[in-house]
């Protein structure tokens, strides 16, 4: 499974989760000569990852180096981390993984745009993710 990450500006407020996740999605199958748009309409939605603190992060407290930008946790796990959004590629391991962003930030919404799932962070991490 793949999902990707986004980092939602606060001060919107979506009559559902649904209608974000289609914007999102929209932002995804956006072509090249609409990039302009999509360009505009992601800075209305989005926040940038700060990357350089996630990557620090990540190679300090889990002994990890990125190949391409990659990480790759266990043999199953992988993830990618990107100005614009973030992607995670497991079947296993996805809640070690959000444990990451969830510390970076809480107001993250992740989608998974080949079943239609979509979520907050803060709605699934009701913990302490301090390991």
């Amino acid at each position: 499974m793949k999902y990707y990450l986004f980092v939602i500006r606060d001060d919107h407020k979506f009559e559902n989760d649904a209608y974000l996740y289609s914007m999102l999605e929209s932002l995804k199958l956006l072509n090249s000569e609409n990039y302009n748009y999509g360009f505009s309409l992601y800075h209305s939605l989005c926040y940038f990852f700060n990357d350089s603190i996630i990557k620090n992060y990540v190679e300090k407290k889990y002994n990890l180096k990125s190949k391409n930008n990659i990480y790759y946790l266990k043999d199953d796990t992988s993830f990618c981390i990107n100005k614009s959004c973030c992607w995670i590629k497991t079947n296993k391991h996805l809640k070690e993984v959000l444990c990451i962003f969830y510390l970076y930030h809480k107001n993250i919404f992740i989608c998974n745009f080949d079943t239609c799932e979509y979520f907050y962070l803060r709605d699934k991490f009701q913990y302490n993710c301090i390991q």
